[in-house]
Order: C-alpha cells, then structure tokens, then sequence
C-alpha cells in the first residue's frame, strides 16, 4: 500500500487536504521517513485517526453556531428599522441627529458581517438576510415611521433587548473563540441604548422625562422619584416587559433589587440607596428563549424565532 499515492488521489479531489492535516504535516512527514519500523497492519488505524483530527475541525459546534446566529437575527432587526428611516423616510429624522442613526446602522452593519463570518468559519450555516418585510416595528405604535419619538423609543427597546441578549450568550460561549467578539459588540449595545435614552430624554416626552441612560425603574415625571411598587419597565409599555422580564418570578428581571439574596434598598443603613439605585446596580441578561419571546414583538409571525 503506497500512502503517498492515497494522499495524492485524494488531493486532486480535496485541494485542501494538506492545509486540514496541517500542521499534522511535520508528524505525518516524519510517519512516512520510519518506513519499516511501522507495521503496515496499523497503518489504516493511524491514517484514520489523523484523518478524523483533521476533518473534525471543521464540524461546526451546534451550540455556538445557534447562540450566533440568534443575534444575527437581532441584528438584521436592528439594522433593518435603521436603514429603513434613513432610505425610505428620509425626513423622520432631524438632520442633527442622522449621523447618529447612520452610525448605529453602520456598526449593526459590521455586526452582521462580524456574526456571518464566525458562523461560516465554524462550518455552519448563516441566518439567511432577514428583509425590513419580515419585521414589525409597530408594537409601540403604529405612527413608527412618522413619528420621530416613536422611533426612537422603539430603537431603544431594540438596543436593551440586544444588550441583554448578547450577555446571555456569553454563557454559550464561554471557552470558545467567539466569545470575545460576543462581548466586545455587547458593549456597543449598552452604548447604543444609552446614547438613545439619552435622546429620548431630550425630547422630555409625557411619562419620559426622568428616562435614564441606562434600564431602571419607572419614575415620577414631576421630580424624577421612584414610581412603587416597582411595577412594568421603564419604557412606560406593558407589551415590552419581555425585554425586561418584568415578572417577579423571573431571577433575571432588570428591576430587581436582591443580589445574592441580599436586598440591596438602604443597605447597611444607607438611606440613599433607593429602589431606582439598587435596580441599576446590577444588569441582568436574557436567556435564549426569553430572547427569542422578546425578539418576536418585532418580527412577523411567519418569520418569528423558534
């Protein structure tokens, strides 16, 4: 049995074996130097096993291609609703604010080439492009696309969703080589929602005013006191609570005040810190079927998340 010969035959119809075996190449060149020091009868058991190496490499691990491709959905979501307010209604969007938007859309841009490649690299199957028609960005109100503040708060539940979302699936991803990259874009979803509540907060909409950079609790519009019971999320729109998992049976809920069993409202005497305060301590993240539950607010029941 020529070995050499069998690589051959094999390479003309897999030009990529040697770059698979590798860099196996140095031991296999070494393999075939030892010639009769090798019994010929151990030599299909040897090719097999650096065979199967080889080749397993490219066998894409379901669960981190799933976790992936979940917020590639969220992506498309996102890039979409942007896009679609700078193409479609261009005049939605005061001029001072559109290079805001058209960096938000760009980065979710990046995103999506960032997640597909990853996907493809791991020998997976990307999310196909989900178009603007599979999508419904209508839940907080149908006026979205000519209502400036309707816009915006609707980008803002979108970008807390993909905030929680990708540290959710940090889990998944944990001691794999894409986990870096899920944080890192992790980060720009907590940056994107903040710049957005923040201009939110500008336009001091009725029930607004007090809207923090960052998720907390309802508050009063008079003098930006807590709202208690803590109740609903601070969007002011029951039909979001699934991006906030505002269900006090939920150990994941954005509003709560307990971490590691420890109420944290006045601790250790500190009257300052007050429901709103010990809410914003600590952020939550959003497990895979929470994700996809908020996920479909936006997206049209023919194309929802399964």
């Amino acid at each position: 049995m020529n070995v050499l010969n069998i690589l051959n035959e094999i390479e003309k119809v897999e030009g990529e074996l040697y770059e698979r075996l590798s860099p196996r190449r140095n031991a296999l060149q070494h393999f075939f130097n030892i010639g009769k020091k090798v019994s010929l009868a151990v030599l299909p058991l040897t090719m097999g096993t650096a065979f199967q190496k080889a080749y397993s490499q490219t066998t894409p691990n379901t669960a981190t291609v799933d976790s992936l491709n979940l917020v590639l959905a969220l992506a498309y979501m996102q890039f979409q609703f942007y896009n679609n307010a700078l193409t479609t209604t261009p005049t939605l969007i005061p001029a001072t604010d559109k290079p805001i938007i058209t960096t938000l859309r760009d980065q979710e841009q990046a995103h999506i080439n960032v997640l597909t490649k990853a996907v493809t690299d791991l020998g997976g199957t990307p999310r196909a492009l989900m178009p603007y028609a599979n999508f419904d960005y209508t839940k907080i109100n149908v006026n979205v696309t000519t209502n400036y503040s309707t816009f915006l708060r609707t980008a803002v539940a979108m970008e807390d969703l993909g905030e929680r979302a990708y540290k959710g699936q940090l889990i998944t991803l944990m001691g794999t080589a894409h986990l870096a990259t899920a944080a890192r874009i992790q980060t720009v979803e907590a940056r994107h929602a903040a710049q957005l509540r923040i201009m939110v907060n500008k336009l001091q909409i009725a029930t607004l005013k007090y809207l923090r950079p960052w998720v907390s609790i309802r508050r009063n519009d008079a003098d930006g006191t807590d709202i208690l019971p803590i109740t609903g999320n601070d969007s002011m729109i029951a039909a979001l609570n699934p991006i906030y998992d505002i269900d006090t049976g939920l150990v994941n809920r954005e509003t709560k005040t307990i971490q590691a069993g420890i109420e944290l409202i006045g601790i250790s005497g500190n009257t300052s810190l007050t429901a709103g305060a010990a809410s914003e301590a600590f952020d939550e993240y959003l497990l895979t079927a929470t994700v996809k539950t908020a996920a479909n607010i936006f997206i049209k029941t023919a194309f929802q998340l399964k």
